[in-house]
């Protein structure tokens, strides 16, 4: 009787000792269930993490307006918002702090590889970014807003997804910039307020259309858009340009996501330290 070879992903069968060979999927979700206890563990970031949602709550308490544009469009900018002050600013703080503590230096020489080892570390902080969302669209619902139809989620989705990535991916190329906790809590402020002021001022309707087109080059401020066309109010924050005229608005914002998420990425890759600086 033969067998096939087993391969990297699906390694599954024992060794001559009998124990069980641990795939690459496996080691990341180990690591990224460890890292969601930690999370847990940590109040400063449990609180930090779960105060996003709290805050768009008061923000559609005290807006003027409870019409289903209006509450679209603060949909779309709390997204923004509410992942950029939190899984954004964690993502910062956490690549920090475990290079301080000289963890990633030691799980550098464990089996983990090095993407097994980044995805397992961030994963929780992505998802906690996407639920979020939800809970910011659950709260704007319960005030009165428009939930996506059944063909707004599939983009909506995949807006939050790679909004998340790519902000998790910000934080962690500002970490590669930061010595130090103290050093990381300022460098995290200018690209904070660049985004956060970008995805407020797309909902202000005095603007001119052409610095509307502007703000939407900012990083992921088109997930502002994004979220407010596919709330089911169909609201338009920005009116594309004729240059990408016949192009699917959604289409365009989740381009414009997925660059800035692989810029960032890219970045993050280049600046990465396993450890402190000497």
């Amino acid at each position: 009787m033969t067998t096939e070879a087993p391969t990297p992903i699906s390694r599954t069968t024992t060794t001559a000792r009998g124990r069980r060979t641990v795939t690459p999927l496996q080691r990341t979700l180990r690591l990224a269930r460890f890292e969601t206890s930690m999370l847990a563990k940590q109040r400063t970031t449990l609180v930090t993490l779960l105060s996003g949602p709290l805050l768009v709550l008061g923000l559609a308490a005290i807006s003027p307006s409870s019409s289903p544009q209006a509450l679209a469009a603060l949909a779309g900018m709390g997204v923004v918002v509410v992942m950029s002050l939190t899984t954004h600013f964690a993502a910062v703080m956490l690549t920090v702090n475990r290079r301080e503590a000289q963890v990633l230096k030691r799980l550098r020489t464990s089996e983990l590889s090095g993407s097994e080892l980044v995805t397992g570390m961030y994963l929780p902080l992505a998802v906690v970014g996407v639920l979020e969302s939800l809970a910011v669209v659950a709260v704007l619902a319960a005030r009165g807003g428009a939930l996506p139809d059944a063909v707004g989620w599939l983009p909506w989705l995949a807006g939050v997804l790679i909004g998340s990535a790519g902000l998790v991916a910000a934080g962690v190329a500002v970490a590669g910039l930061s010595g130090n906790a103290e050093k990381a809590n300022w460098a995290a402020v200018p690209l904070l307020v660049v985004i956060s002021g970008a995805a407020n001022m797309l909902t202000v309707g005095v603007l001119p259309e052409a610095v509307r087109q502007v703000l939407l080059l900012v990083p992921f401020a088109s997930l502002t858009d994004l979220v407010a066309r596919t709330s089911g109010a169909s609201v338009s924050l920005v009116e594309l340009p004729d240059v990408v005229a016949g192009v699917p608005p959604e289409l365009v914002d989740l381009v414009l996501l997925l660059l800035w998420t692989v810029v960032f990425a890219a970045v993050a890759k280049k600046l990465w330290r396993w450890e402190p600086r000497g």
